[in-house]
This record gives structure tokens, C-alpha cells and sequence, in this order.
């Protein structure tokens, strides 16, 4: 205790450590209460109807297949005719109704007409003024056949415009289908406005696979008697889905011929192999190397990780004298120049197929991987600790699925005296291990939300917001016009 207080930094480290501490407590605390969501009963759409006969009475009763707010397709549920609402069965019958089949070709750009004052949209809306602005701007754009960006400020209603531009669109008698590709935090919103503003038939696509498969049974494609699918007729105009369900690479996505091919065309990530992402590991773990100010035995341990065996495999490191060395603390010490100091450098043939100055393209990103590069590497360091050891052969089995609790992990003997909540145990700490080697580090929110893990079942799943905000991906920028 005596030696703890000599160090200047103790205070700061014991408050880095609460403030950790309070930011576990927050994410795997349950709610007090569980609160009911009122959404849960009411009627989003209905999927499908059937008729049978009641045993009894010999009279034919009709039952519905709902969807209910705010709950996945998965989980709906078939209702008594008496118990729908008949507006949505009315909603429903109209989209049962095979629409004429008619190609309409997209208007010469010497045909456009500014529209000087917005026309009456459902529900009585009507655009402002600069959303009309924008709107005109966004229809122009198609017109002439240019790719064009929307960028007014937050709050000024830029999904209102996008929407009611494809509206125009629909007006003109090209009844899509459209894509619309956003972050999964405004998935319903969009969804929600489409309603609102239009009479166009929009679809959410995203959810576990049961929920996309009820999608493409029930809302995507009309049947005929026999059941199979119509080619080229959809009964939806608008489909709304997220990034990673795009980059998923789902084929029932593919499939179909969008009236833009932005699944081809789109700026999207590329497909990576296993290949394509060994060399850029490199890369980054070599630019790191290459600035890391700290222990040269951590260095070294980075070094002879990403060298590649005789036989181009990654080696197999244990008991590395860089895995127990100690952390480097502060800024003071003696600087390295800006260079490798490491004498394999000049038997690093492998280098050319992973020069970060070659795959590494943007100089802000460079930057900042080079301000981080000492907590990259130290990360690096403590996923290969836990996976070579401590999770040794589980590791493999987490990432196939196996439930924390199958798993053999050795753990040490704990005294259990400040913990994050009262159920903290032993089962936690080895879902908290488990899950950081599979999410990464700080990941809780998904790791909250991982089935395999105990937490998901001792608190519930985590905000969705905060889910989708944590597993954000970064969208690339277009050089395309700006309004």
C-alpha cells in the first residue's frame, strides 16, 4: 500500500478504474422495470389470411396473419377476423390485387418542369419551401440522369424531400422498386414517413433469418393459385434495409432488378477474402511497429506475430517474453527515431505485398492510426494473451457458437468483493472474457447481446440505438454533387 502511494498517477489510475467500472455497471444492469410496450398490440400489417371451418358449428371462420408494431415478423400471430382492425384488412386486400403490368421509361431531361408550389400529398402534407427546393433539385438531378448528394442540415427534413421525390417518380408511373439503404437506427422512421406522406407499398428487410424469410413469403413477390412466385411482379415499390444487410451480401436482395443498380454500381466495401485481410492486419501492425514509442520486447512480440512462417502461416507464439513485459506508462523517456529497429526488417521479403505506404491510402487515417498506435498494438497483445493463454482450444469453439457455459476456461480464485452488479460471478467473468476475444475490446453492447454469453439472459438485450451506434459501420465519401 505504502509503495501504491508514492505513485503520482495512483489517483488517476483508481479513477479511470471506477469510471470503468460505472460504465459496466450501466450496460449490464436490468431495467427496474419492464415496462410494457403498448405497440405490442397494435396492428402493423397483415401478411396473410386463411379460412376454415369451425369443428363444431360447420360455419367457415377467417383468420389473419399479423404483424404487430415494433416486433419482428417473426413473431406474429394468427388473429380471429373479429379482432383486426378493417382497415388494415382493407390496407391488405388492396395489396392482393395483381397490378397492371406496364414499363414506363424514365422522361427525357428536356421534359423536366420546376414545380413552383408543393402539391397536396396523404394525409394532407405539403412541403415548405426549401424542402420543395430540394425536392425540385433531387427530381432535376434524375431527370438529367446525375448522381447528386442531399446535404441540408439535421432537422430540416431531408427524408421528407428524398421520400417525396420518389413519390414524383411514382407519380410519373414508375412504380420502382426502390432501395433505400440507411443506418438501422432510422430504419423505422423511414418506414414510418413513407406511410405518412405516400400511398406507396414500403417493406423493412432486416431482422434474424426467420423474419427475412416470413418477408419473402408474404411481402415481397404475388403467387399464383398453385403457389409460386410471379416473375418481375413485386407487391412491394419501396424496400428499406441497413448497410450490413447489404454487405451481407443477401441474395434475395440480388435477385432482384432494381430501378437503379446500386448493388453493382454502389460504392459499397469490397468483398474481402481471408487473404485480403491477413495483408492489411499486416500493414496496420506494421505502421504501428513502426511508431510505437514503448517497450521494444512488445515490439518484437508484434514483429514476429505478423512475420509469416516458411509456409506463409502466422505463427503460433506462447510464452513470449513480450506477452509479460510491462506496459510503458507516461510520455517522458528517451524517443526512438521514426523507424523500424529491428534487424529482420532487411529479411522482410513479405513487406512488399503489405507496405502500409502502399495500402494505406488516406493520410488523416494514417495519422490517426499513428496517435493510437501504442494502444493498437497493446490491444493486439492482450487478445493473443487471452486467446494463446487463457481461452486456448474454447477459443476456436466460441466463435462457432458454443455457449460460455459449455466452455472450459480456467479461471483464478476470486474474492468477489467489488463488482460491477450484484450477480456478478465467476460465469460473468468468463462471458466477459469470451466476449471481448469475440467482439473486441469495450464491445458490450454486443457482447449483452450475445446469446452464447450469460448476460443476454441475466439483463436483457441492450438499447438498440446503442447497439447499432457501437457496431456502426463508417460510410466512404462520393464525389458527387453537393447541393
Amino acid at each position: 500500500m505504502e509503495e501504491l502511494e508514492k505513485d503520482p498517477r495512483i489517483a488517476q489510475k483508481i479513477k479511470r478504474f471506477r469510471n470503468k467500472q460505472a460504465q459496466m455497471k450501466h450496460i449490464f444492469t436490468e431495467p427496474d422495470e419492464d415496462l410494457f410496450n403498448p405497440d405490442y398490440v397494435e396492428i402493423d400489417r397483415i401478411l396473410e389470411v386463411a379460412h376454415t371451418k369451425d369443428a363444431e358449428t360447420g360455419e367457415e371462420v377467417t383468420h389473419y396473419l399479423v404483424k404487430w408494431c415494433s416486433l419482428p415478423y417473426e413473431e406474429s400471430t394468427w388473429e380471429l377476423e373479429e379482432d383486426v382492425d378493417p382497415a388494415k384488412v382493407k390496407e391488405f386486400e388492396s395489396l392482393q390485387v395483381l397490378p397492371e403490368i406496364k414499363h414506363v421509361e424514365r422522361p427525357a431531361s428536356d421534359s423536366w418542369q420546376k414545380l413552383e408550389k408543393s402539391r397536396e400529398y396523404k394525409n394532407s402534407n405539403q412541403l415548405r419551401e426549401y424542402q420543395l427546393e430540394g425536392m425540385n433539385w433531387l427530381l432535376f438531378n434524375w431527370y438529367n440522369r446525375k448522381n447528386c448528394i442531399l446535404a441540408d442540415e439535421m432537422g430540416l427534413g431531408k427524408t421528407i424531400q428524398s421520400i417525396t421525390f420518389l413519390s414524383e417518380i411514382f407519380l410519373r408511373g414508375i412504380h420502382g422498386p426502390f432501395l433505400i439503404i440507411a443506418p438501422l437506427s432510422t430504419i423505422t422512421n423511414w418506414e414510418r414517413e413513407f406511410r405518412t406522406w405516400t400511398e406507396m407499398n414500403a417493406i423493412v428487410y432486416h431482422g434474424s433469418q426467420i423474419s427475412r424469410q416470413m418477408i419473402q413469403q408474404y411481402e415481397m413477390v404475388y403467387r399464383d393459385a398453385q403457389g409460386n412466385p410471379l416473375s418481375g411482379v413485386f407487391k412491394f415499390h419501396v424496400v428499406i434495409t441497413t448497410f450490413e444487410m447489404i454487405l451481407a451480401d443477401c441474395p434475395e436482395l440480388k435477385k432482384i432488378h432494381w430501378s437503379c443498380d446500386i448493388l453493382t454500381h454502389g460504392r459499397f466495401k469490397w468483398h474481402l477474402n481471408e487473404k485480403d485481410m491477413e495483408m492489411i492486419c499486416r500493414a496496420l501492425l506494421v505502421y504501428c511497429v513502426k511508431h510505437y514509442k514503448g517497450d521494444e520486447k512488445i515490439k518484437s512480440f508484434i514483429w514476429e506475430l505478423i512475420t509469416p512462417s516458411k509456409d506463409g502461416q502466422t505463427q503460433i507464439l506462447q510464452n513470449h517474453s513480450g506477452l509479460s513485459a510491462p506496459v510503458p506508462r507516461g510520455r517522458k523517456g528517451k524517443k526512438t527515431k521514426n523507424q523500424l529497429l529491428l534487424p529482420e526488417l532487411k529479411n522482410a521479403d513479405w513487406l512488399a505485398t503489405c507496405n502500409p505506404e502502399v495500402v494505406l491510402h488516406d493520410d488523416g487515417y494514417k495519422k490517426h492510426l499513428k496517435q493510437h498506435c501504442n494502444k493498437v498494438l497493446l490491444r493486439v497483445r492482450m487478445l493473443y494473451y487471452l486467446k494463446a493463454e487463457i481461452l486456448g482450444e474454447a477459443a476456436d469453439k466460441a466463435f462457432e457458437g458454443t455457449p460460455a457455459r459449455e466452455l472450459d476456461v480456467p479461471l483464478p480464485d476470486i474474492d468477489y468483493v467489488e463488482i460491477p452488479v450484484d450477480w456478478w460471478d465467476a460465469e460473468a467473468d468468463k462471458s466477459l472474457l469470451i466476449g471481448v476475444f469475440k467482439h473486441g475490446y469495450e464491445r458490450y453492447n454486443a457482447m449483452r447481446a450475445d446469446p452464447a454469453l450469460c448476460f443476454l439472459e441475466k439483463v436483457g438485450m441492450p438499447d438498440e440505438k446503442s447497439l447499432s451506434a457501437e457496431q456502426g459501420v463508417a460510410d466512404g465519401t462520393s464525389d458527387l454533387p453537393e447541393r
